[in-house]
């Protein structure tokens, strides 16, 4: 899985924690379709339990062999590699766990905005851009705050990759200042 694939995962695990408001667990529960999560400890599940989410991910659309266009292709999402499911719930968790210092980040680079009046997409993903540009070495700042943009074009309306580089440059201008 790319870190790509990992960080749109991680994007829409968070958006329905936002959204829901609820506990973090029971969203990555509900996204991974009811995958048990224990930190590192695997000897605490059965291996039945432990595969069971192999292929649920996978949904086809129609007949593969029948492929007229390329909506009409094979939608997979390959979630069989346990250490990349893991890799993204404990990242998951540790934004979570830090968000009140993302949200000062995000409060202190919004001149004449409220937090509050940032849509959710777009704060999901200004929170995880931060998140990766502070918290996360083996990203690269430009490439966390490049991803970002594409995350807001996917996702969001026309201007907000526009509002998502403005917000995450600044606070990238302001974090080289810091060091």
């Amino acid at each position: 899985m790319t870190f790509k694939e990992k960080r749109d995962h991680k994007f829409k695990i968070l958006f329905m924690y936002d959204i829901l408001k609820g506990d973090i667990d029971v969203a990555m529960s509900n996204y991974f379709e009811n995958i048990p999560y224990n930190d590192e400890d695997d000897n605490a599940e059965s291996d039945s339990t432990r595969n069971s989410h192999l292929n649920v991910a996978k949904v086809v659309i129609g007949d593969e062999n029948e492929v007229k266009n390329e909506s009409d292709k094979a939608i997979t999402i390959n979630l069989n590699d346990e250490a990349n499911i893991r890799d993204i719930k404990n990242k998951v968790k540790d934004l979570i766990s830090k968000i009140s210092v993302i949200d000062d980040i995000i409060k202190e680079s919004l001149s004449s905005w409220d937090i509050n009046r940032v849509g959710k997409a777009e704060l999901t993903i200004i929170r995880l851009a931060i998140y990766e540009m502070y918290y996360d070495s083996s990203i690269d700042v430009p490439v966390a705050i490049n991803e970002a943009i594409e995350l807001a074009k996917d996702y969001c309306d026309d201007k907000a990759s526009k509002f998502v580089n403005g917000v995450l440059s600044t606070i990238y201008k302001k974090k080289q200042g810091d060091s």
